[in-house]
Protein backbone atom coordinates (compact mmCIF):
# COMPACT_ATOMS: atom_id res chain seq x y z
CA UNK A 1 0.00 0.00 0.00
CA UNK A 2 1.55 3.75 -0.90
CA UNK A 3 2.48 5.51 1.85
CA UNK A 4 1.08 8.97 2.76
CA UNK A 5 3.77 9.97 4.77
CA UNK A 6 6.83 12.73 3.30
CA UNK A 7 10.24 11.55 4.10
CA UNK A 8 11.09 15.24 4.97
CA UNK A 9 11.67 17.40 7.87
CA UNK A 10 10.01 20.59 6.27
CA UNK A 11 5.72 19.44 7.37
CA UNK A 12 2.70 21.18 5.54
CA UNK A 13 2.02 23.91 7.66
CA UNK A 14 5.52 25.12 7.18
CA UNK A 15 5.80 24.34 3.57
CA UNK A 16 2.25 26.21 2.75
CA UNK A 17 3.17 29.06 4.88
CA UNK A 18 6.53 29.67 2.78
CA UNK A 19 4.44 29.12 -0.57
CA UNK A 20 1.42 31.57 0.74
CA UNK A 21 3.92 33.94 1.40
CA UNK A 22 5.13 33.54 -2.14
CA UNK A 23 1.63 34.35 -3.63
CA UNK A 24 0.98 36.99 -1.49
CA UNK A 25 4.03 38.92 -3.82
CA UNK A 26 2.44 37.59 -6.74
CA UNK A 27 -0.81 38.94 -6.21
CA UNK A 28 0.66 42.09 -5.04
CA UNK A 29 1.93 42.77 -8.45
CA UNK A 30 -0.07 40.65 -10.82
CA UNK A 31 -1.61 43.53 -11.81
CA UNK A 32 1.74 45.12 -13.04
CA UNK A 33 1.81 42.82 -16.21
CA UNK A 34 -1.78 42.88 -16.91
CA UNK A 35 -3.49 46.33 -17.99
CA UNK A 36 -7.20 45.28 -17.66
CA UNK A 37 -6.40 44.57 -13.59
CA UNK A 38 -3.95 47.24 -13.42
CA UNK A 39 -6.64 49.58 -14.39
CA UNK A 40 -9.19 47.57 -12.41
CA UNK A 41 -6.92 47.92 -9.01
CA UNK A 42 -6.77 52.07 -9.50
CA UNK A 43 -10.34 51.85 -9.36
CA UNK A 44 -11.60 49.31 -6.99
CA UNK A 45 -8.14 48.16 -5.04
CA UNK A 46 -6.55 44.99 -5.34
CA UNK A 47 -8.41 41.92 -5.44
CA UNK A 48 -11.75 43.80 -5.22
CA UNK A 49 -14.45 44.14 -5.33
CA UNK A 50 -15.40 40.79 -4.05
CA UNK A 51 -18.64 38.71 -2.85
CA UNK A 52 -18.40 36.22 -0.02
CA UNK A 53 -20.27 33.02 -1.02
CA UNK A 54 -23.00 32.39 -3.55
CA UNK A 55 -23.21 30.98 -7.02
CA UNK A 56 -24.72 33.68 -8.71
CA UNK A 57 -24.05 37.55 -8.63
CA UNK A 58 -26.84 39.95 -9.00
CA UNK A 59 -25.93 43.74 -10.14
CA UNK A 60 -29.55 45.67 -10.53
CA UNK A 61 -30.04 47.97 -13.69
CA UNK A 62 -31.77 50.84 -13.97
CA UNK A 63 -33.46 51.46 -17.37
CA UNK A 64 -35.73 54.24 -18.13
CA UNK A 65 -36.87 56.78 -15.55
CA UNK A 66 -38.46 55.89 -12.17
CA UNK A 67 -40.72 59.03 -11.63
CA UNK A 68 -41.37 61.96 -13.19
CA UNK A 69 -41.08 65.85 -12.09
CA UNK A 70 -43.21 68.39 -10.92
CA UNK A 71 -42.73 72.15 -11.36
CA UNK A 72 -43.12 73.84 -7.91
CA UNK A 73 -44.44 77.51 -7.79
CA UNK A 74 -46.71 77.99 -5.32
CA UNK A 75 -45.77 74.96 -3.37
CA UNK A 76 -49.90 73.61 -3.60
CA UNK A 77 -48.92 71.79 -7.30
CA UNK A 78 -50.46 68.51 -7.22
CA UNK A 79 -46.93 66.08 -7.10
CA UNK A 80 -47.16 63.09 -9.93
CA UNK A 81 -46.64 60.15 -7.77
CA UNK A 82 -46.66 57.62 -10.31
CA UNK A 83 -44.08 55.72 -10.61
CA UNK A 84 -42.51 52.84 -12.72
CA UNK A 85 -40.17 49.88 -11.01
CA UNK A 86 -37.40 50.42 -13.85
CA UNK A 87 -34.56 48.06 -12.33
CA UNK A 88 -34.00 44.58 -13.55
CA UNK A 89 -31.40 42.44 -12.25
CA UNK A 90 -28.04 41.29 -14.32
CA UNK A 91 -27.51 37.81 -12.73
CA UNK A 92 -23.99 36.07 -13.74
CA UNK A 93 -22.67 33.17 -12.20
CA UNK A 94 -18.93 32.78 -11.05
CA UNK A 95 -16.50 30.55 -13.03
CA UNK A 96 -14.25 28.66 -11.20
CA UNK A 97 -10.90 27.43 -12.45
CA UNK A 98 -7.99 25.21 -10.38
CA UNK A 99 -4.58 24.36 -11.56
CA UNK A 100 -2.92 22.10 -8.90
CA UNK A 101 1.08 22.07 -7.94
CA UNK A 102 2.43 18.56 -6.10
CA UNK A 103 5.62 17.02 -5.23
CA UNK A 104 6.03 13.45 -5.13
CA UNK A 105 7.83 11.81 -2.43
CA UNK A 106 10.74 10.40 -5.25
CA UNK A 107 11.44 14.34 -5.77
CA UNK A 108 11.48 14.65 -2.46
CA UNK A 109 13.95 12.14 -1.56
CA UNK A 110 16.09 12.42 -4.51
CA UNK A 111 16.42 16.32 -3.52
CA UNK A 112 17.52 16.03 -0.29
CA UNK A 113 17.17 19.12 2.33
CA UNK A 114 14.60 21.17 2.60
CA UNK A 115 16.07 23.99 0.97
CA UNK A 116 16.24 21.56 -2.34
CA UNK A 117 12.38 20.93 -2.07
CA UNK A 118 11.54 24.77 -0.89
CA UNK A 119 12.92 25.91 -4.08
CA UNK A 120 11.29 23.37 -6.67
CA UNK A 121 7.95 24.31 -5.43
CA UNK A 122 8.65 27.95 -5.47
CA UNK A 123 9.24 27.74 -9.35
CA UNK A 124 6.12 25.26 -9.10
CA UNK A 125 3.84 27.61 -7.76
CA UNK A 126 5.14 30.62 -9.54
CA UNK A 127 5.18 29.01 -12.79
CA UNK A 128 1.19 28.13 -12.60
CA UNK A 129 0.32 31.19 -11.20
CA UNK A 130 1.80 32.23 -14.07
CA UNK A 131 0.14 30.31 -16.22
CA UNK A 132 -3.26 30.90 -14.59
CA UNK A 133 -2.52 34.37 -15.27
CA UNK A 134 -1.95 34.29 -19.35
CA UNK A 135 -5.28 32.46 -19.06
CA UNK A 136 -7.08 34.92 -17.51
CA UNK A 137 -6.06 38.16 -19.71
CA UNK A 138 -6.65 36.01 -22.61
CA UNK A 139 -9.96 34.74 -21.53
CA UNK A 140 -11.41 38.15 -21.04
CA UNK A 141 -9.90 39.87 -23.86
CA UNK A 142 -10.34 37.79 -26.40
CA UNK A 143 -12.84 34.78 -24.79
CA UNK A 144 -12.29 31.10 -25.55
CA UNK A 145 -9.76 30.06 -23.20
CA UNK A 146 -9.70 26.45 -23.16
CA UNK A 147 -11.09 25.81 -19.17
CA UNK A 148 -12.68 29.02 -18.92
CA UNK A 149 -15.74 28.26 -20.79
CA UNK A 150 -17.64 29.60 -17.52
CA UNK A 151 -16.18 32.79 -17.54
CA UNK A 152 -17.16 35.68 -19.25
CA UNK A 153 -14.96 37.91 -22.10
CA UNK A 154 -15.14 41.09 -23.26
CA UNK A 155 -15.41 40.02 -26.84
CA UNK A 156 -18.67 40.07 -27.95
CA UNK A 157 -18.50 39.96 -31.82
CA UNK A 158 -17.16 36.07 -31.49
CA UNK A 159 -18.73 35.19 -28.29
CA UNK A 160 -22.45 35.36 -28.70
CA UNK A 161 -23.82 32.64 -25.88
CA UNK A 162 -23.16 29.54 -24.60
CA UNK A 163 -22.31 28.75 -21.16
CA UNK A 164 -20.51 32.51 -21.11
CA UNK A 165 -21.12 35.78 -22.57
CA UNK A 166 -19.52 38.45 -24.93
CA UNK A 167 -20.06 42.11 -23.63
CA UNK A 168 -18.87 44.79 -26.40
CA UNK A 169 -20.08 44.13 -29.72
CA UNK A 170 -19.26 45.43 -32.85
CA UNK A 171 -23.10 46.13 -34.64
CA UNK A 172 -24.49 49.50 -34.09
CA UNK A 173 -25.86 51.05 -31.25
CA UNK A 174 -29.58 49.61 -30.99
CA UNK A 175 -28.79 46.50 -33.20
CA UNK A 176 -27.04 45.04 -30.69
CA UNK A 177 -28.96 41.37 -29.49
CA UNK A 178 -25.90 39.40 -27.25
CA UNK A 179 -27.12 38.40 -23.61
CA UNK A 180 -25.18 40.03 -21.06
CA UNK A 181 -25.99 39.42 -17.17
CA UNK A 182 -29.12 36.98 -18.78
CA UNK A 183 -29.95 40.24 -19.92
CA UNK A 184 -30.97 40.56 -23.91
CA UNK A 185 -29.64 43.62 -25.70
CA UNK A 186 -32.11 42.87 -27.94
CA UNK A 187 -34.65 43.45 -25.55
CA UNK A 188 -33.29 47.28 -24.49
CA UNK A 189 -32.32 48.22 -28.21
CA UNK A 190 -33.60 51.68 -27.12
CA UNK A 191 -31.63 52.06 -23.86
CA UNK A 192 -28.33 53.70 -24.50
CA UNK A 193 -27.13 51.76 -20.79
CA UNK A 194 -27.26 48.20 -22.38
CA UNK A 195 -25.51 48.85 -25.54
CA UNK A 196 -21.93 49.55 -25.82
CA UNK A 197 -20.40 52.70 -28.25
CA UNK A 198 -18.68 51.72 -31.40
CA UNK A 199 -16.46 53.29 -34.16
CA UNK A 200 -15.95 51.02 -37.48
CA UNK A 201 -12.86 52.43 -38.91
CA UNK A 202 -13.55 50.16 -42.11
CA UNK A 203 -9.78 48.87 -42.87
CA UNK A 204 -7.97 52.32 -42.90
CA UNK A 205 -6.68 54.35 -39.80
CA UNK A 206 -5.31 57.23 -41.91
CA UNK A 207 -8.57 57.64 -43.58
CA UNK A 208 -10.75 58.81 -40.29
CA UNK A 209 -9.47 56.64 -37.28
CA UNK A 210 -8.08 59.34 -34.99
CA UNK A 211 -11.26 61.41 -35.95
CA UNK A 212 -13.51 58.57 -34.89
CA UNK A 213 -11.29 57.61 -31.95
CA UNK A 214 -12.56 60.99 -30.45
CA UNK A 215 -15.95 60.46 -32.07
CA UNK A 216 -16.03 57.81 -30.25
CA UNK A 217 -14.97 58.87 -26.75
CA UNK A 218 -16.90 61.77 -27.11
CA UNK A 219 -20.26 59.06 -27.66
CA UNK A 220 -19.24 57.52 -24.30
CA UNK A 221 -18.75 60.67 -22.10
CA UNK A 222 -22.57 61.61 -23.55
CA UNK A 223 -24.18 58.28 -22.04
CA UNK A 224 -21.72 57.46 -19.09
CA UNK A 225 -22.98 58.06 -15.54
CA UNK A 226 -19.37 56.88 -14.21
CA UNK A 227 -16.98 59.32 -16.61
CA UNK A 228 -14.87 58.62 -19.02
CA UNK A 229 -13.12 55.10 -19.55
CA UNK A 230 -10.41 54.80 -17.23
CA UNK A 231 -7.78 52.12 -20.02
CA UNK A 232 -7.67 51.37 -23.79
CA UNK A 233 -6.53 48.35 -24.17
CA UNK A 234 -4.94 48.54 -27.89
CA UNK A 235 -3.97 45.66 -30.45
CA UNK A 236 -0.13 46.09 -31.10
CA UNK A 237 -1.10 47.39 -34.57
CA UNK A 238 -3.82 49.33 -33.29
CA UNK A 239 -1.22 50.93 -30.85
CA UNK A 240 1.12 51.35 -34.03
CA UNK A 241 -1.33 53.44 -35.96
CA UNK A 242 -2.51 55.97 -33.21
CA UNK A 243 1.41 56.25 -32.18
CA UNK A 244 1.94 57.14 -35.81
CA UNK A 245 -1.17 59.54 -36.73
CA UNK A 246 -0.95 61.33 -32.87
CA UNK A 247 3.35 62.12 -33.76
CA UNK A 248 2.95 65.49 -34.32
CA UNK A 249 1.10 65.73 -30.41
CA UNK A 250 2.93 62.96 -29.03
CA UNK A 251 3.21 63.09 -25.07
CA UNK A 252 3.92 61.01 -21.89
CA UNK A 253 2.72 61.26 -18.70
CA UNK A 254 4.48 60.08 -15.44
CA UNK A 255 2.48 57.56 -14.42
CA UNK A 256 3.48 57.99 -10.38
CA UNK A 257 0.64 59.66 -9.98
CA UNK A 258 -1.54 56.34 -10.71
CA UNK A 259 1.03 53.23 -10.97
CA UNK A 260 4.21 53.87 -8.48
CA UNK A 261 6.54 55.60 -11.52
CA UNK A 262 6.11 53.83 -14.81
CA UNK A 263 5.84 55.78 -18.16
CA UNK A 264 2.22 55.49 -20.25
CA UNK A 265 1.07 56.47 -23.57
CA UNK A 266 -2.21 58.69 -22.94
CA UNK A 267 -5.20 59.51 -25.03
CA UNK A 268 -6.98 62.24 -23.88
CA UNK A 269 -5.95 61.37 -20.32
CA UNK A 270 -6.35 57.65 -20.56
CA UNK A 271 -3.72 55.17 -20.35
CA UNK A 272 -3.06 53.08 -23.82
CA UNK A 273 -1.82 49.44 -23.07
CA UNK A 274 -0.87 47.48 -26.26
CA UNK A 275 -2.53 44.11 -25.05
CA UNK A 276 -1.02 40.83 -27.31
CA UNK A 277 -4.91 39.04 -26.91
CA UNK A 278 -7.16 41.27 -28.86
CA UNK A 279 -9.75 39.61 -31.09
CA UNK A 280 -8.08 40.46 -34.27
CA UNK A 281 -6.04 37.30 -35.64
CA UNK A 282 -8.41 34.24 -35.24
CA UNK A 283 -9.90 32.65 -38.52
CA UNK A 284 -13.69 33.70 -37.06
CA UNK A 285 -15.35 37.15 -37.28
CA UNK A 286 -12.80 39.15 -35.82
CA UNK A 287 -10.13 38.21 -38.68
CA UNK A 288 -12.93 40.31 -40.51
CA UNK A 289 -13.83 43.28 -38.37
CA UNK A 290 -10.17 42.80 -36.24
CA UNK A 291 -10.67 44.72 -32.68
CA UNK A 292 -8.23 47.04 -32.81
CA UNK A 293 -9.12 49.11 -29.37
CA UNK A 294 -11.31 48.52 -26.16
CA UNK A 295 -12.14 51.68 -24.62
CA UNK A 296 -13.25 50.12 -20.73
CA UNK A 297 -14.80 52.07 -17.99
CA UNK A 298 -14.00 49.87 -14.69
CA UNK A 299 -16.72 51.27 -12.94
CA UNK A 300 -18.96 49.55 -15.16
CA UNK A 301 -17.18 46.74 -16.18
CA UNK A 302 -14.92 44.76 -14.29
CA UNK A 303 -13.89 41.22 -12.49
CA UNK A 304 -15.75 40.45 -9.29
CA UNK A 305 -13.99 38.10 -6.71
CA UNK A 306 -14.62 35.39 -4.67
CA UNK A 307 -12.39 36.69 -1.59
CA UNK A 308 -10.32 33.58 -1.31
CA UNK A 309 -10.46 32.85 -5.38
CA UNK A 310 -7.97 35.60 -6.41
CA UNK A 311 -5.06 33.64 -7.43
CA UNK A 312 -5.57 32.12 -4.22
CA UNK A 313 -3.16 28.94 -3.02
CA UNK A 314 -4.80 26.05 -0.44
CA UNK A 315 -2.43 24.88 2.03
CA UNK A 316 -0.32 21.94 0.96
CA UNK A 317 -1.75 18.47 1.66
CA UNK A 318 -0.66 14.87 1.77
CA UNK A 319 -2.59 13.05 -1.13
CA UNK A 320 -4.30 9.88 0.48
CA UNK A 321 -4.70 6.99 -1.68
CA UNK A 322 -2.91 5.83 -4.87
CA UNK A 323 -0.68 8.66 -4.95
CA UNK A 324 2.71 9.13 -2.69
CA UNK A 325 2.75 13.48 -3.36
CA UNK A 326 2.02 16.69 -1.41
CA UNK A 327 -0.38 19.20 -3.27
CA UNK A 328 -1.59 22.11 -3.38
CA UNK A 329 -4.70 24.13 -5.55
CA UNK A 330 -4.11 27.30 -7.01
CA UNK A 331 -7.34 28.77 -8.31
CA UNK A 332 -9.31 32.14 -9.68
CA UNK A 333 -12.83 32.32 -8.55
CA UNK A 334 -14.82 35.50 -9.66
CA UNK A 335 -16.64 36.79 -13.28
CA UNK A 336 -16.40 39.84 -15.30
CA UNK A 337 -19.60 41.32 -15.04
CA UNK A 338 -21.31 44.90 -16.33
CA UNK A 339 -23.24 47.89 -14.50
CA UNK A 340 -23.58 49.28 -17.98
CA UNK A 341 -22.49 48.97 -21.10
CA UNK A 342 -22.99 52.49 -22.79
CA UNK A 343 -19.82 53.89 -20.99
CA UNK A 344 -17.57 51.41 -22.47
CA UNK A 345 -17.02 50.77 -26.37
CA UNK A 346 -14.69 49.01 -29.27
CA UNK A 347 -13.27 50.82 -32.31
CA UNK A 348 -12.51 47.85 -34.90
CA UNK A 349 -11.27 47.31 -38.53
CA UNK A 350 -7.98 49.67 -37.46
CA UNK A 351 -5.05 47.46 -38.32
CA UNK A 352 -4.13 49.05 -41.57
CA UNK A 353 -2.68 52.38 -41.83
Amino acid sequence: MPSTTTSLSIGNELLSTTMHILMKDFRDNVHESVAFLDAQERIHGAGKPVQAGGSRIVVPLGFGEHSSTTRMQTGFERIDLSVEDVFKPAQYDFGHVVRPVAISSEEEMVNQGDSAVLSILESRVTMTANALKREFVKQIVNGEQAGWEDWNTLNGLDVTGGSHEGFLETLAVGSQVNSVGSVDKGDYQDKTGWQNQIFDGAGSFNANGLAGLYDLLVEINSVSPSGAPNVILASRAGFKNLKRALQAHERYVDQAQIDGGKMVEMFQGIPINVEYNMPNDKATKSAVDPISFYFLNMNDIYTLWDPQGYFDLSDFETVSGEYDVRAAKLRCRGQLIAKHLGSSGVAFDLETF
